[in-house]
């Protein structure tokens, strides 16, 4: 594996495939997209007309004041928040696996003092059929917050709402009501439905790409998330692909100045074998 670092990102390579690219110049966020498989095969989208603020696998959270999730005011009383990029060290740039550590703050667009500063680890290698991620933040608060839930949180028929904030993944359209998808939590097949809530060590998503007649059923490629936290899962294959896990998702959260809030997750992308 090795690192192509420019102004606007990092560039992760096996050979001459590009693993993915680790935007960092965005204005609100950075992200990570494209994010591939071996054979070259992009899983994710960035920046979809129903939902321009998903920026293919992308960390981001949501104050009851400040809003970093959704690039914009929601409600009357919340500001739109960023996470300002400040520079990389720890830099591997060549290896079996290569990486860095981003340091970040994150503060609303119009000044004031720092909510958070985060330093973030991304880490790659290239194993078998699949590239494999490690995402890990460690988020030092400063200044008292109270992590929110969404008011477009998923309701669940016993009356829990699943709110989608932490790690989320925004899927290919071809992942998208065609059929042919599998969720699987601890390696036990699950529908989309009962998969919403669950906690879990271990979720894939498969399916089916690049479904153009003739061609489907296409190749497939499978994303699977491994968490060391307790975090509920999100996901849908409808109305679009989507698949998140954070600290919010299934209760609110306060954190005191000071408080800091670790999360680890390893990410694994696949070409799924015939």
């Amino acid at each position: 594996m090795k690192l192509q670092i420019s102004d606007e990102g990092v560039d992760f390579y096996s050979g001459s495939v590009l693993a993915g690219r680790y935007n960092i110049q965005h204005s609100l966020k950075p992200f990570l997209h494209p994010l591939n498989t071996p054979e070259g095969r992009s899983v994710s989208m960035a920046s979809p007309h129903d939902h321009r603020h998903h920026k293919g696998l992308m960390y981001a959270l949501r104050t009851r004041e400040i809003n970093f999730w959704e690039e914009s005011a929601t409600v009357a009383t919340e500001v739109v928040g960023r996470q300002r990029h400040v520079g990389l060290s720890n830099v591997v740039m060549n290896g079996e696996e290569v990486g860095f550590v981003e340091s970040l703050v994150w503060e609303a667009v119009d000044g004031g003092k720092p909510v958070f500063e985060e330093n973030r680890e991304l880490r790659a290698g290239h194993n078998g059929n699949g590239f494999s991620w490690t995402w890990g933040t460690q988020i030092t608060v400063r200044r008292e917050s109270r992590l929110i839930k969404s008011q477009w949180s998923w309701a669940l028929p016993d009356g829990r709402r699943i709110n989608y904030h932490g790690l989320g993944l925004r899927l290919v359209r071809s992942f998208d009501c065609t059929g042919g998808n599998d969720l699987m939590l601890d390696g036990q097949k699950t529908s989309f439905g009962q998969g919403m809530g669950q906690i879990f060590r271990q979720v894939t998503f498969r399916g089916t790409l690049d479904p153009i007649w003739p061609q489907w059923p296409g190749p497939q490629a499978s994303i699977t998330f491994q968490q060391q936290q307790g975090n509920g899962l999100f996901v849908l294959e409808s109305p679009f692909a989507f698949m998140s896990l954070g600290p919010s998702n299934l209760e609110e959260r306060d954190l005191s100045t000071g408080e800091v809030l670790e999360e680890t997750y390893h990410i694994r992308v696949a070409d799924v074998l015939s």
